[in-house]
């Protein structure tokens, strides 16, 4: 159930880059899900992002865990490259610059 859930929010994310995705284990995961479910439609302006949302309860399994993990891994990415704030304050009440 977590990850359905995690899998249809991340196509909100993910499936735009698909087209454009490096191989790897999301675009080798849900390249049959692209060709079977939207194989019928132009690429270009959103079409198969469009199209892989109105069929997410249709992905398979491999897909749809290949979306979650990208998402997981972009997450911990975010987190890992988030600044701290420029000021800092130390326990003594002294500003700290960076």
């Amino acid at each position: 159930m977590r990850v359905g859930f995690i899998a249809a929010a991340a196509i909100f994310v993910l499936v735009p880059c698909l087209g454009m995705a490096e191989p790897g284990p999301l675009r080798e995961a849900c390249k049959n899900d692209v060709k079977s479910l939207c194989g019928s439609v132009q690429p270009g302006e959103g079409r198969i992002r469009n199209c892989m949302r109105e069929h997410r309860t249709q992905l398979s399994n491999a897909c749809k865990l290949a979306i979650a993990d990208r998402m997981l891994e972009r997450g911990a990415n975010k987190a890992d490259n988030s600044s701290a704030p420029a000021n800092l304050q130390g326990s003594d009440g002294a500003r700290i610059s960076r």
